[in-house]
């Protein structure tokens, strides 16, 4: 787990060590433990080191044995010692234990039809100077962030914005597309940012760059299925239980600490069980308020498989007294306010554990979300359908009203087509795949552990698991009485405390209203200064005071609404700063 970053000249050379100064000192965080780089006049590529798995062989970059394909890579491949064995077989030979020699050997054997064949997380980058051609490559689901800048002279690639917007002389134009998007998801899903000249790469895809110019490519993506006649449930949850079991052992591999976020929904304490059942004794987390928290669902599937168990309680208060610290470790704004206590939990992570295990994917995978039980059970016109999803998601209609230059129609109605292109629970679990699933979980999951030198594995996003869950009927993962999450209830129903199985979904419950009471001078502050920044030109600033007002003074305006203007505002104005002053230390200690 490391991160990764680069730069790539198209005409003229490039002071490549200047490169690899900034980028290593603004992510330091992403790899603690070794740093390693390969250079020319023209290029450089840069990886930083958090050593999780061949502590002693896994120094980056990695070369093939000739020396003409190099790799630097974020992530891990759960299934490297399989595709390793293959590999041996057909005349391979290798000098580490790394799943990182094992990409780079694949390559070589198969070309760009081999990151299909990985299962796991990552994001890298590969160098193939027989055929004058650099890979970009994220993973499937996005667990893994990759930017990328161009502009008439090179190309820059970094698993952070950070370690782009500290380099001298970019260009930060601001793009209305980014802020359109932010405004309506509370997120940016890619291929946009807030800067015209930065995107991030989408998931499952690479992009190739050759002779200054650049292509990308889709090598993955969900094939939904709803198969009759129905394939048998004892059949289908013996083989569910089967890939439980692979998945979450595969991601028990590494040479350091590992623990698990264990919330006592469904999720968590299925990962828990599986865990018993390879016989590892790990020590599980949660995290709550005094005033509302999942403890006692927690302790009980704890106790049930002899888990050591920690418990942390946070308040408003102390999330707010850190809230600079948290935006500025997120790298791009993210709305969601369970960003706060995942900090402050990961403080605590940290003392006890490298790599932590977690449930995002399972609402994803098995169709858990209120949403879907809401649009299935609902007898909603087909035409309105998709704009009642957004509605029913958290997502705001009147984004539009903010922007100074709104695109019309909405450039956001461009993800429509996943909604519109399966069954309609298949529909809306192939659009949250696309977009919440690695614009939000995973980037909020990746800045915030990696922010802390922690990695993150998630159990359910295998490439296996998903693919068997995606070809199994609807009817088995939203009952037709409305239970959501139904297979995986019925597959773990012996095995899970009762109470785990039959209470409602609770989610991670942070109290918006009462730090944006606590918070309320510093808001204040942000949106009086809006007209004197450059946010003016791309924002209605008369407008967005206008909430401010409106909140304070007579709560007409939803807590998460305000919230999320606040988020992308204090970033631009505090967090954006911080990142380019690294650079300016730079400068001033050469």
């Amino acid at each position: 787990m490391c991160g990764i970053a680069g730069v790539i000249g198209k005409r003229n050379p490039q002071p490549v060590g200047e490169y690899l100064e900034i980028f290593g000192k603004t992510m330091r965080h992403r790899g603690p433990d070794d740093s390693g780089f390969h250079s020319d006049a023209f290029r450089a590529f840069l990886n930083l080191r958090l050593a999780i798995l061949d502590i002693a062989g896994g120094h980056q970059p990695i070369y093939s044995e000739d020396k003409t394909i190099g790799i630097v890579y974020n992530g891990e491949i759960y299934n490297f010692a399989t595709l390793k064995d293959d590999l041996v077989q057909k005349g391979y030979t290798f000098k580490t234990h790394s799943d990182t020699e094992v990409i780079v050997k694949a390559y070589e054997v198969y070309g760009a039809d081999a990151f299909a064949m990985l299962n796991g997380m990552f994001a890298f980058c590969i160098w193939d100077d027989r055929k004058n051609t650099i890979y970009l490559v994220r993973d499937r689901f996005g667990i893994k962030p990759l930017y990328i800048y161009e502009d008439g002279e090179r190309f820059i690639f970094s698993s952070e914005l950070k370690g782009i917007v500290g380099i001298p002389g970019i260009d930060l134009s601001l793009d209305s597309a980014g802020f359109q998007d932010y405004l309506t998801f509370r997120y940016i899903p890619a291929p946009f940012t807030f800067f015209r000249n930065i995107r991030r790469l989408d998931a499952g895809t690479y992009l190739t760059i050759k002779n200054g110019i650049s292509a990308q490519y889709r090598y993955w993506d969900a094939d939904y299925r709803d198969p009759y006649p129905l394939p048998d449930l004892n059949d289908v949850k013996e083989e569910l239980m089967r890939k439980m079991l692979k998945a979450v052992t595969s991601q028990l591999m590494g040479e350091v600490p590992i623990g698990v976020l264990l919330s006592g929904g469904i999720d968590s304490s299925t990962i828990a069980y599986f865990i018993h059942q390879a016989g590892a004794k790990l020590t599980t987390f949660n995290i709550g308020f005094p005033e509302v928290n999942e403890f006692e669902f927690s302790r009980a599937v704890a106790r049930k498989y002899g888990l050591k168990h920690i418990e942390v309680v946070t308040t408003a208060e102390e999330l707010a007294r850190d809230f600079n610290r948290i935006t500025v470790a997120l790298d791009e704004p993210i709305a969601d306010p369970a960003c706060l206590p995942l900090f402050r939990l990961c403080e605590d992570l940290k003392r006890h554990v490298t790599v932590v295990l977690s449930g995002e994917g399972g609402d994803e995978v098995f169709g858990g979300y209120t949403q879907y039980h809401h649009m299935m059970t609902s007898n909603i016109p087909y035409h309105v359908r998709f704009q009642e999803f957004m509605d029913r998601s958290w997502y705001f209609s009147n984004a539009l009203d903010f922007m100074n230059d709104p695109f019309i129609p909405p450039h956001t109605l461009r993800f429509r087509k996943y909604f519109e292109e399966q069954p309609q629970l298949n529909g809306m679990l192939a659009y949250d795949m696309k977009t919440w699933m690695p614009e939000n979980l995973m980037m909020k999951a990746d800045k915030i552990l990696m922010a802390h030198s922690l990695e993150g594995r998630f159990p359910f996003l295998d490439k296996e698991l998903f693919d068997y869950v995606a070809g199994l009927p609807q009817g088995y993962k939203l009952h037709p009485r409305g239970t959501t999450k139904w297979l995986l209830k019925e597959a773990m129903s012996p095995y899970l405390p009762k109470v785990i199985i039959d209470r409602q979904k609770m989610g991670f419950t942070v109290p918006v209203d009462r730090l944006l009471d606590l918070l309320k001078s510093l808001i204040v502050d942000v949106f009086e200064s809006l007209p004197r920044t450059g946010l003016a030109e791309v924002l209605n600033a008369r407008l967005l005071r206008k909430h401010v007002e409106m909140y304070y003074q007579h709560r007409r305006i939803l807590p998460l609404q305000l919230w999320t203007l606040f988020v992308m505002c204090y970033w631009h104005l505090h967090a954006l700063p911080a990142y380019q002053a690294a650079r300016d230390v730079i400068s001033a200690q050469e």
